[in-house]
């Protein structure tokens, strides 16, 4: 059914500009705008949007307001794959390469650049870590980072003719990395997918828009290969990345180009969304461009607009007379790691809403403390868009510790998925060898095929050949160790000795202090996972585990193992265990939870240095506030603020 247009939408409609930026905000209809320009458009029309969700809520939006309109839609990333193809087979710029999208694709190449720099450092002192063979986890981050550093085109600088020292170290200062190497492997890999520039040898989605407007920098004509279309509708514009950016400007032409998004929902840094493509650079770009607003929410209430206007002043976001939002707050003792979480808890339970409501996190490690508190309280959830706690590598990790040291498997038998994620964990986090030979099909443990698939493999036939992880593998000294290899073996061997040797008589707790202590957990962290920011909630996440073992008691190892396969039982029983599908609220981060909306939200540790993250200046702190516009504006008919008792300790960014 049509939605009749409000007075903004209708000035909107009646534009003749050739460029449109329609400046919105959250739950105004931004969507549904774009579709009714279609509706009246007669020429061709394209719709774009940067997300395959964002892609199918826009034909939503268009078979209610243009039903027998036809309107292709398209994510950028499917252009760009598009139009490569194209100029492939039309022009001379291009031989086609391959098409990769799978991780085992790719992982090979990051393993031979890696091994390629490994040998450059040969000799030389480094503490980073070269070995991406065998840890799943380290791979996806290397290829998560790339893909950012390709979406901001900085891989396009590895073209440039002068590559020096001084482009490593920016790169390394623009990307917050503390090791040059990541850039260095970064370098090499590139160099191995496109050997000289025009000529690559393999695409994975991530690479199309980059390598789109490479070749469009260098042959400008290519561009009159592509179709042209009378009108470019662009959804959710706030997500745009330099690569995407720079891409609609060359295609675009002659065409009308609208645009709709909401610059203070730019948290998308990880795709390389950047705030400026809202504002000064769409300004540069197109100089001529009108600015329509689109400001009155459908969704939110008057007492939201006001706390949004604490949250980002001069948001110029509109309430809905109709709508009514309630915004309560709720005070806690920041002294205690469980305040939060028990009020929140207390909360959910009051209002028992189920899917009509979520806990909307600023980061993932916050969800240790929550996540007990919901299944001590037997309230079913689902984690959105990340893994519990219980399953993440660095639990894992310690968890195989427990079990090793005790010399109990009791509770991992018969779970497949707990074994086979404790490989990757140990994997993850207690492997420095870098060297493959340490998995090579001949060793005596293995037959022939995927070695490290045959580790898991075993631990999952028979868990007690985790042990061997460790004895044969982990902690096993070879001839090709260098000596911070063989000395972080042997670190690793007495640590494990001694949590043997106490594991009688000293608690899960004091085992793991003892592992936290001698493996110094927090510069194993800062040498696992590439960026600090991720580095800083993976210490977190263990520093609140190690809270909820403590509180443990006495409990001895096998005890506590029990108490947490309990658990990870309840976190993914079937929806009926769970008190049916229905019945499940959502834990979510701001990030997974940007273009949903809940009857009511609940938002913990509104305090400093959990919620912002960063320091009062500079653009992390613009950051952390348009982070928590979005989380205040998923919210319809109530939004609750956890904040701490004390006044000093509560956020800055509703000050």
């Amino acid at each position: 059914m049509r939605v009749s247009p409000s007075s903004e939408q209708e000035a909107i409609l009646k534009s003749r500009a050739q460029t449109l930026m329609i400046e919105a905000r959250a739950g105004t209809g931004k969507t549904t705008t774009l579709s009714m320009l279609a509706a009246q458009e007669p020429g061709v029309v394209l719709g774009l949007c940067f997300s395959e969700g964002a892609r199918q809520r826009f034909y939503e939006k268009l078979a209610q307001e243009c039903p027998d309109r036809k309107v292709q839609v398209l994510t950028v990333e499917a252009l760009a794959r598009s139009q490569l193809t194209r100029i492939a087979e039309h022009g001379n710029w291009l031989d086609l390469p391959e098409r990769w999208s799978s991780l085992e694709q790719m992982r090979p190449m990051l393993v031979a650049a890696a091994n390629t720099i490994w040998q450059r450092h040969e000799g030389r002192y480094t503490e980073f870590d070269f070995d991406f063979e065998r840890s799943t986890q380290r791979v996806e981050m290397m290829l998560q980072l790339l893909a950012q550093m390709k979406a901001t085109l900085a891989t396009l600088r590895f073209e440039d003719e002068v590559f020096d020292d001084f482009t490593f170290d920016e790169l390394c200062n623009e990307f917050q990395l503390e090791d040059r190497e990541i850039v260095e492997i970064f370098h090499e890999f590139e160099r191995r997918r496109q050997p000289q520039a025009g000529h690559i040898l393999w695409q994975a989605p991530v690479d199309y828009a980059t390598d789109l407007v490479s070749i469009l920098r260098r042959f400008p004509e290519a561009v009159h290969d592509m179709p042209q279309a009378n009108l470019l509708l662009v959804d959710e514009w706030h997500d745009v990345n330099a690569a995407e950016f720079e891409l609609l400007q060359l295609f675009r032409r002659n065409a009308r180009l609208v645009v709709v998004g909401d610059r203070h929902q730019v948290i998308n840094a990880e795709r390389g969304a950047d705030p400026r493509f809202s504002g000064g650079g769409f300004e540069l770009a197109f100089p001529n461009a009108e600015r329509l607003p689109l400001s009155q929410s459908r969704r939110c209430g008057v007492s939201l607009k006001k706390l949004l206007e604490r949250a980002v002043p001069k948001c110029g976001f509109e309430s809905h007379p109709d709508t009514y939002s309630e915004v309560r707050h709720v005070e806690y003792d920041h002294a205690d790691p469980q305040a939060c979480a028990g009020a929140v808890v207390a909360k959910a339970k009051e209002l028992a809403l189920g899917p009509g409501l979520a806990i909307i996190l600023r980061e993932v490690d916050q969800s240790v403390e929550i996540e007990n508190a919901l299944l001590d309280a037997g309230l079913p959830y689902n984690c959105d868009g990340f893994a519990s706690y219980l399953k993440r590598p660095e639990i894992m990790a310690l968890r195989a510790l427990l079990h090793v040291a005790s010399g109990d498997y009791s509770t991992l038998k018969a779970d497949k998925e707990s074994c086979e994620l404790m490989v990757d964990g140990l994997q993850t986090y207690f492997s420095v060898s870098g060297d493959r030979r340490d998995y090579e099909s001949s060793h005596a443990m293995y037959g022939s095929g995927d070695a490290y698939q045959q580790q898991k493999d075993a631990v999952v036939r028979d868990p007690e050949t985790l042990e061997f992880m460790f004895s044969g593998l982990l902690c096993a000294e070879q001839h090709y160790d260098n000596g911070a290899t063989r000395r972080w073996k042997q670190r690793l061997a007495d640590v494990l000795a001694q949590m043997k040797a106490q594991a009688a008589t000293a608690s899960a707790a004091q085992l793991l202090e003892l592992a936290s202590t001698g493996l110094d957990l927090p510069a194993a962290t800062r040498r696992t996972f590439v960026k600090r920011a991720h580095a800083d909630s993976v210490l977190r996440t263990l520093r609140a585990f190690m809270d909820f073992a403590r509180r443990q008691g006495d409990a001895k190892a096998p005890a506590f193992l029990e108490e947490l396969r309990r658990r990870q039982v309840a976190t993914r029983g079937k929806p009926a265990a769970r008190g049916g599908a229905g019945k499940a609220l959502a834990l979510a981060t701001v990030q997974s939870a940007k273009g949903r909306e809940w009857q009511q939200v609940l938002l913990p540790y509104m305090e400093e240095g959990q919620f912002p993250r960063a320091t009062r200046n500079g653009d992390e702190y613009a950051e952390e506030r348009r982070y928590l516009y979005v989380a205040i504006s998923r919210a319809i008919g109530g939004l609750t603020l956890f904040e701490p008792a004390a006044a000093e300790r509560r956020s800055g960014l509703l000050a």
